[in-house]
C-alpha cells in the first residue's frame, strides 16, 4: 500500500503549484509535473502504477463478487494504491460487479475500462478540478451505454454520471485521499445504476465506517473524513 509517499525513497510527496521538468526515475521520460518527492524524485504514471496494475489485470478475471464496493476495497487493499491506479480500480471494479451480476458486460469490455483508465492521469483533481476517480465512474458508464463521441443520449448520460460523482469528491473536501474518492465514487454509482438503469447490485460486506487505509494516508484527514468511525451514522457510509 502506496499512499502520498515516494516510490522510490518513501519520502514525502510535495505537491507544487507550478510545474517543473523531471526525468522519471525508471523509464528516463523527460516531462513536466507538479508533483515530485522532497528528495526529488519522480515516476511518471505509467512506471508508477506498472506493479498495482499488474495485480489489478491478474486478480480482476477471477473475482466474483458483484459489488462495486466491495470489489473496490478488495482490489485496494491486495493491489495497493500508487500512481494514478485508483482511477483504473474505480472503472474495473463497477464494469467486473456488473458482469459478475448479469453479464452485459463482457470480459472485453473490462479490459476496455481498464486500458480508458490507465490514460486518466495522477494528480488532476487539484490540477485541473476534475477527479480521476470521478472521470472513472463516467469511463464505466459510458462502456455500458456504448458512448462514443458521436453518440447522442448514451454521450449525455455518461457525462453527467462524471459530473455528479466529480460534486460527490468535490464535497468530500481535501486534502485529497484516493481511497476516500474510490468509495464516494463507487457508491454513488451504485444509487445512478439503480435510479436510471434498473441495476440493484447485492448489499455490500464491505465496512467503510472504520478506514483501514488512514494509518497508510500520512495526509489523512482524521475526523474531517466521512470514512472516520466516528461518522459511523452519517448517511453517505448506508450500504449500497
Amino acid at each position: 500500500m502506496i499512499a502520498g509517499r515516494c516510490l522510490v525513497c518513501g519520502g514525502k510527496l510535495i505537491d507544487h503549484v507550478n510545474s517543473i521538468e523531471v526525468r522519471c526515475e525508471k523509464c528516463n521520460k523527460i516531462t513536466r509535473t507538479n508533483i515530485v518527492c522532497e528528495n526529488n524524485h519522480y515516476l511518471c504514471d505509467r512506471c508508477a502504477h506498472e506493479e498495482v496494475l499488474s495485480k489489478i489485470n491478474k486478480m480482476v478475471p477471477v473475482m466474483t463478487s458483484a459489488n462495486p464496493i466491495d470489489i473496490g476495497e478488495e482490489l485496494m487493499m491486495k493491489c495497493g494504491i500508487s500512481g494514478n491506479s485508483p482511477h483504473v480500480i474505480v472503472t474495473a471494479a463497477f464494469l467486473t460487479a456488473i458482469k459478475n451480476l448479469n453479464g452485459s458486460v463482457t470480459d472485453d469490455e473490462v479490459l476496455e475500462g481498464i486500458f480508458r483508465a490507465t490514460e486518466i492521469p495522477g494528480g488532476w483533481c487539484g490540477y485541473y478540478g476534475a477527479c480521476g476517480a470521478g472521470i472513472a465512474l463516467g469511463t464505466a458508464f459510458s462502456i455500458i451505454k456504448k458512448a462514443t463521441p458521436m453518440s447522442d443520449t448514451e454521450r449525455s448520460f455518461a457525462n453527467e454520471v462524471t459530473s455528479g460523482a466529480l460534486k460527490c469528491v468535490a464535497e468530500l473536501g481535501g486534502p485529497r485521499c484516493c481511497a476516500s474518492s474510490v468509495r464516494r465514487v463507487l457508491s454513488y454509482g451504485v444509487e445512478i445504476a439503480k435510479e436510471e438503469l434498473g441495476i440493484e447490485f447485492p448489499k455490500a460486506e464491505s465496512d467503510l465506517t472504520d478506514c483501514w487505509t488512514r494509518k497508510f494516508n500520512p495526509d489523512c484527514k482524521g475526523i474531517k473524513c466521512i470514512y472516520n468511525p466516528i461518522h459511523k451514522t452519517d448517511k453517505n457510509l448506508e450500504m449500497a
